[in-house]
């Protein structure tokens, strides 16, 4: 936990230190140490989804739902699909988060798909997207209890991390009220990305 509180500090501190000086030089550098902190809140995020954070399992998904959120990544789309990853990794039509292509449905992919899926580093914008729409060849999203990639016993779990994600929007859309599309444009966009 104290790695985590820490974490957020630096987070913190880095939004609060770079909106202050908020000088066109220092928002690349501010961009790469924000956009890494990010990843740090997304690997408490997978530890809480491999219940390795903590010994509670309470505490692992409201930790894991606090930081994904935050990064906005759904907790338990995400956790469910990465489980289904590990049992599946690197199967042809199983693998649910990285789905490799045969060379008929390769054949078959649009300019920019290709694009997209196979020229770095393009593929890392890609995440956003399949979180939304999932692996080519795969329908539904992290984010719809009644997609094919969840089991009904899970619906609640999905809806628990869609809301904490309508909390962090309003976070975000509070945030660009009192600071400014610009200023969160810098603070929030660009590390993300």
């Amino acid at each position: 936990m104290a790695y985590l509180a820490g974490d957020v500090a630096v987070v913190a501190g880095l939004a609060a230190g770079a909106y202050a000086l908020s000088q066109w030089w220092a928002w690349p550098m501010y961009w790469l140490a924000q956009g890494t902190m990010f990843w740090a809140l997304f690997v408490v995020g997978h530890d809480c989804g491999h219940q390795s954070f903590s010994n509670n399992r309470s505490l692992n998904d409201l930790v894991g739902n606090i930081t994904h959120s935050s990064i906005l990544v759904p907790y338990h789309g995400w956790r469910i699909s990465h489980r289904t990853h590990h049992g599946n990794h690197g199967h042809v039509e199983n693998d649910e988060s990285w789905h490799p292509v045969t060379r008929s449905q390769y054949e078959k992919l649009d300019f920019w798909t290709k694009l997209g899926r196979l020229s770095f580093p393009w593929s890392l914008f890609a995440y956003p997207f399949y979180l939304w729409n999932r692996s080519p060849g795969k329908t539904g999203s992290h984010y719809d209890p009644a997609c094919d990639l969840f089991q009904p016993s899970e619906k609640n779990m999905v809806l628990t991390s869609d809301a904490f994600m309508v909390g962090m929007l309003g976070v975000l859309a509070a945030c660009t009220a009192k600071l400014g599309v610009a200023a969160m444009f810098n603070l929030y966009f660009m590390p993300y990305w």
